[in-house]
């Protein structure tokens, strides 16, 4: 039998420099949001089994439900502060046995690299694996459920925070891990297209609105040349680089 393959998402709405990020939307006029937009790029791949949103439980994250009851996703609540805590809460209703981990403020994934790392991943056995030198949003991981597990009960307080794969980054002889790099032109990691700031917000729509995000998912490679091609456009983004302040550790 096949691993149980299962895309979970950690959602919530609070954020300090940006309210509501996944719910923000990418497209004004169809009403769609950027985590609607997210799960679409997931949706494309056909190895994933199921989609799982783990939600924090404060009140207003109840506003994620009707999104999820719509579309058909799966849902879960969980404690505020342990992300972890709240996807490894997920798999287990799914009985996932590999995560899909995307993060729901970003609305354009790599995910034609997506296929090709699961089939890696499942050959080498490896409990972590993710691209190196995406652009800054574009990244997925793929994480075992067991690797989740053990680093939920070995790691402390910030290991269970959103920065949910410190503890395997910190302890990277305990996991066989894999890191490799994608085609060159998508090796772009200062390339901007998460959410975390208004100007990101300013620039992904754009982007979607320009390259034509209402009828197709836009390539990872074509937002990378649009990029390249407008540099008026980029530079509020580009100011802001890589947001070192959000936590991100695999480099």
């Amino acid at each position: 039998m096949n691993p149980k393959f299962d895309a979970l998402l950690a959602c919530r709405l609070k954020g300090t420099r940006l309210y509501g990020k996944p719910l923000q939307l990418i497209d004004i006029e169809k009403e769609i949001t950027i985590l609607e937009n997210c799960v679409n790029y997931i949706r494309a791949v056909k190895s994933v089994d199921e989609i799982c949103l783990a939600i924090s439980e404060e009140p207003e994250n109840q506003a994620f439900v009707p999104l999820a009851q719509r579309h058909g996703w799966k849902y879960t609540f969980g404690d505020p502060k342990d992300v972890l805590g709240r996807l490894i809460k997920a798999g287990n209703q799914l009985g996932t046995d590999h995560v899909l981990r995307v993060t729901s403020e970003c609305p354009f994934v790599a995910n034609e690299s997506i296929e090709e790392l699961w089939a890696t991943h499942q050959q080498e056995q490896v409990d972590y694996s993710s691209y190196q030198k995406l652009p800054e949003g574009s990244g997925f991981e793929i994480v075992a459920m067991s690797a989740l597990r053990k680093s939920h009960k070995l790691g402390n307080d910030r290991n269970r925070s959103e920065l949910v794969t410190s503890y395997i980054f910190e302890h990277q002889n305990d996991f066989k891990i894999l890191r490799p790099l994608p085609s060159t032109e998508l090796q772009r990691a200062e390339v901007r297209i998460t959410v975390d700031y208004p100007e990101d917000l300013i620039f992904c729509r754009k982007t979607y609105r320009d390259l034509g995000g209402r009828k197709r998912l836009i390539p990872i490679s074509e937002i990378i040349k649009y990029w390249d091609q407008q540099p008026a456009i980029r530079k509020t983004v580009e100011d802001i680089g890589i947001d070192w302040g959000t936590g991100r550790i695999w480099t």
